[in-house]
This record gives C-alpha cells, sequence and structure tokens, in this order.
C-alpha cells in the first residue's frame, strides 16, 4: 500500500495542509526569496475577515449554491429515469447505457465548446432546430438567464451517466422478492417504485447527492469554455473566483486560499450530513 499511500500525501493530503497554511498570509502565488516583496506575511484571520466584506466572493459563493441547488435535484432526477428505463439486461439497452454513459468519459473543456456551438446565436444547432418550429432564436449565451440555464444544462448532460452508473447498481442490489410480493397483491408499478424502489434506495441517493452536489461546486472547466464566465459575470462561479483572485491580483494568493477553505469546509459538512443521513435512513 506503500505507493498508493505516497501519491495521496503528495497529490492530497499536502496540498491540503499547504492551503490552510497559506490562507494565514498574505502572499503571491510565487515566493522569491531574493525579492523581499514576495515574501509571505502572517496575518492570521485577515484573509477569512476580508471574505466578509468581498462583494465579489459572497456573489460568486451564492451564485455557485444557487447553481448546486437547480442542477443537482435535476441531475438525480434524470439520472434515477434512465437508471430505471435502462435496467434490463439486453444488448440493445446495454448498448443505450453505454451511449448515455459515454459523455462522462469526455474533457468537460470539450465539453463546453461543444455546447457552446450547439447553444450558438444564429448558427447554433439547438436554434436551428427550433426555427423549424417557428420559434425565435433564444440567446443562450448572451443573456445572464439563459446562459446560467445552458451551464446547467451542459452539466447535466455530462454528469448524468455516471450517477445513472450508481443507480443502476444500486437498483441491481434490491432483491426482486419484493417486487414478485407486491406484484401478487397487484400493487401497480409506480407504487411499487415509491414503496420499494426509492426507501431501498436511500443509501445510494445519499452518495449520488454528496457526489454530484462536489462536482457541481467545483464546476469550473465547463464554464470557462462554454461561457467564459459570461456575460459580464453572471456565470463567474466559485472556482473561477478563486483562479482569478490567486492569478490575477498581486499578492492574493492567500485570500484565495482562505476561499478554497471556505469551499472545502461547505463540502465538509455537506458530505457529512448526507452520510448520516443515509446511515440513518438504511
Amino acid at each position: 500500500m506503500l505507493p498508493t499511500l505516497a501519491l495521496i500525501v503528495a497529490f492530497s493530503l499536502y496540498p491540503l495542509l499547504q492551503g490552510f497554511y497559506m490562507s494565514f498570509f498574505k502572499r503571491g502565488v510565487v515566493v522569491l526569496p531574493q525579492v523581499q516583496q514576495t515574501w509571505p506575511q502572517y496575518v492570521g484571520l485577515g484573509n477569512f475577515i476580508h471574505l466578509l466584506d468581498n462583494d465579489e466572493f459572497r456573489v460568486s459563493l451564492l451564485k455557485t449554491v444557487g447553481f448546486v441547488v437547480v442542477a443537482v435535484p435535476l441531475n438525480i432526477i434524470l439520472s434515477l429515469s434512465l437508471a430505471v428505463l435502462l435496467q434490463p439486461q439486453t444488448r440493445l439497452f446495454a448498448f443505450t447505457r453505454t451511449v448515455v454513459f459515454f459523455p462522462s468519459m469526455i474533457s468537460l473543456l470539450i465539453i463546453g465548446i461543444t455546447w457552446r456551438w450547439l447553444f450558438g446565436l444564429n448558427n447554433g444547432l439547438v436554434n436551428y432546430v427550433l426555427s423549424l418550429v417557428q420559434i425565435a432564436p433564444i440567446p443562450w449565451l448572451e443573456q445572464d438567464t439563459m446562459a446560467q440555464i445552458a451551464v446547467v444544462v451542459a452539466w447535466i448532460w455530462w454528469q448524468a451517466g455516471v450517477n445513472m452508473m450508481i443507480f443502476l447498481s444500486g437498483l441491481t442490489a434490491i432483491s426482486p422478492d419484493y417486487y414478485e410480493a407486491a406484484s401478487l397483491d397487484r400493487t401497480s408499478k409506480w407504487r411499487q417504485f415509491t414503496h420499494i424502489t426509492l426507501p431501498l434506495l436511500r443509501p445510494t441517493m445519499a452518495v449520488v447527492v454528496v457526489l454530484s452536489s462536489i462536482e457541481a461546486f467545483k464546476v469550473y472547466e465547463l464554464v470557462v469554455s462554454l461561457t467564459g464566465g459570461g456575460p459580464g459575470k453572471a456565470t463567474v462561479y466559485l472556482i473561477q473566483t478563486i483562479y482569478d483572485t490567486a492569478f490575477q491580483l498581486p499578492m492574493q494568493a492567500g485570500v484565495a486560499a482562505a476561499q478554497s477553505v471556505v469551499l472545502f469546509v461547505v463540502l465538509m459538512v455537506l458530505a457529512i450530513l448526507q452520510l448520516r443521513l443515509a446511515r440513518s435512513t438504511s
């Protein structure tokens, strides 16, 4: 296990601790021993106090939370529906599952570029299809709300396949005896789904919610390639704010590290709550 442990320490634990350490200093990304102006200056909790007055950080955080609140439930509904529909173990359904899962294997940068072409105002495929039914072109990437909707649609399309496979694993673990007993009692398919499938999928649901929420909070590459954060700053989410603070503002890497710590705490609390909920309902 030593090679695996070494990789975890080098690429996960050490960067995490380094980020916590950096959050207590005023510093830039690069520290040059021969240039005194780049030397870190200890500020204690100053960077965290600064975040309370940072309107840009608060707006991007709230915007990210809004994205998570909208995108994650829609993604769960879609992925669970796909898992139920594509559960039969036949070649056709296996091929369809592969097609649905395929987008999750593509780089988010490529997905963003693809959807940017699809959502083009005058030459996009989506607006072309809408024009066939006499619907005027929609400014997907030119208007604030529509740009946010475009990001949600592209992210769900990318994430649904992974969650579908997780739900399929959960569905496979449910004993068919429950459904046979329900069929003998002439229970409808909908009542079987709501009274058997959903309750027994709660642990799986908790895992999907945690993983999807973490991915949603980390959305960055997709936004950069799809909207570039625009129009204006309508789709600038938390990760992009952290990146811009660290690499575009002088001596603000400590502030960016403090922002990352806040994000880490939010994700940790979310994971703990969801896993405890899953444990209590399992």
